[in-house]
């Protein structure tokens, strides 16, 4: 009897957490951060917990001066490792514990993050997304991400310790871009990070994907705030300094 008592209460609580799922995409579709993360977390699972993540680094991503980021960076990496505690295999827990990490990682000296394995650890998460989908775009994005903000903040040493390459950043955005052409953010972080790099070798193709992002035409309230901040870069692009210094200090955010 306790058994089909347990079963019963669980059939009625399944349409409720799918509801809270349901409204929390879309909340988050409509750029309402906090609410998303509130009801994903509500519905529970790993999807759930992984969404709230994702409504919190949409967030950090979106709003770059926005108050106690290093706060909402460490509320996104506890949600996001839950997630992935509950099932290692859900893609997007994967995807955003990498997020996650890398921004736990914006607030670490260089040194410390490595010896905590924090780009090593995002890395693997990443690759091991590209394993089971190959085709995943913004997998690809980040991992491109991941290999130019080591050559950011690490230079030359940083690149040999962590054996990474300007080139595979490169090649992992410009299939991020073929697999998703008409989303502006991975022009616009690929721009940001060329521009990040201050060497004359990147800087024409930079200024080609600012002005790809600010053209595009958002399809959500994520990609809106993207385009608002693409069409500021591409407005100083054709000014070298200014666009270095700009996206310099949004990598550091």
């Amino acid at each position: 009897m306790r058994f089909w008592i347990v079963l019963l209460a669980c059939l009625a609580l399944a349409p409720a957490a799918r509801a809270d799922l349901d409204t929390a995409r879309a909340a988050y579709a409509e750029g309402h951060w906090s609410e998303a993360a509130a009801l994903a977390q509500r519905n529970g699972g790993a999807e759930g917990y992984a969404l709230a993540a994702s409504a919190l680094l949409a967030q950090l991503m979106i709003e770059p001066e926005a108050d106690g980021r290093e706060d909402l960076a460490d509320r996104a990496f506890e949600l996001a490792d839950y997630a992935h505690d509950l099932d290692e295999d859900n893609v997007s827990a994967r995807l955003q514990l990498a997020g996650a990490l890398g921004y736990r990682g914006r607030y670490m000296n260089g040194i410390g993050a490595y010896m905590r394995r924090v780009p090593q650890r995002g890395r693997n998460l990443l690759e091991s997304v590209l394993e089971d989908e190959p085709s995943n775009a913004w997998a690809t994005g980040m991992l491109g991400a991941w290999h130019l903000e080591v050559a950011r903040r690490g230079g030359q040493r940083g690149l040999r310790t962590l054996d990474a390459s300007i080139e595979a950043g490169i090649g992992y955005y410009t299939n991020a871009i073929a697999l998703d052409p008409h989303n502006p953010a991975p022009r616009f972080f690929f721009a940001v990070a060329l521009f990040a790099l201050d060497d004359e070798a990147y800087y024409a193709q930079a200024v080609e994907q600012a002005r790809i992002a600010a053209q595009l035409e958002p399809r959500n309230a994520f990609e809106e705030g993207i385009h608002s901040e693409a069409e500021i870069l591409n407005m100083i692009s054709h000014d070298r300094p200014s666009a270095t210094r700009w996206s310099d200090q949004r990598m550091r955010m």
